[in-house]
């Protein structure tokens, strides 16, 4: 049964791992820790039998807000987490009375652009190099 729960210092080491997993340069225990004491940040993470299996996080600036990480762990991929997790990210911005997200996403993540035009996100520029310097970055913003 999935569970979706705000991020807490228990969820910090299993980010940690899903982040070393998901991505070419992942973002560091400590790094996600210190977004607990970030008044700006909001994350969630989706529990399965008490496992994260998927999180997604995003700063607020006054109503705006920027999708900062969405991930699933690998074995859980294809199971529409991470449609539903955006889902509820979403409800939550506009709970906060954002009105514009943006995001930047690999321009060889095809499923994740996919998942990100699905919600009508709109490309809106590139980042060159972004990646490690070398993937370019897609950047989307969508109204809400």
């Amino acid at each position: 049964m999935y569970k979706t729960v705000p991020l807490s210092a228990a969820h910090v080491e299993e980010i940690a791992e899903i982040e070393k997993r998901c991505f070419a340069t992942p973002w560091s225990a400590e790094s996600i820790a210190s977004e607990l004491k970030n008044d700006l940040a909001h994350y969630f993470v989706v529990e399965n039998d008490g496992e994260v299996v998927a999180y997604l996080g995003f700063y607020r600036i006054l109503d705006e807000a920027h999708i900062t990480n969405v991930a699933v762990k690998p074995e859980y991929q294809g199971r529409h987490i991470a449609s539903e997790l955006l889902a509820y990210g979403l409800t939550e911005m506009r709970k906060l009375d954002i009105l514009r997200v943006t995001l930047e996403v690999n321009e060889k993540n095809v499923r994740a652009i996919k998942l990100y035009e699905g919600f009508h996100f709109k490309l809106a520029g590139r980042r060159t190099k972004y990646y490690e310097g070398v993937d370019d970055a897609l950047i989307y913003w969508a109204e809400l």
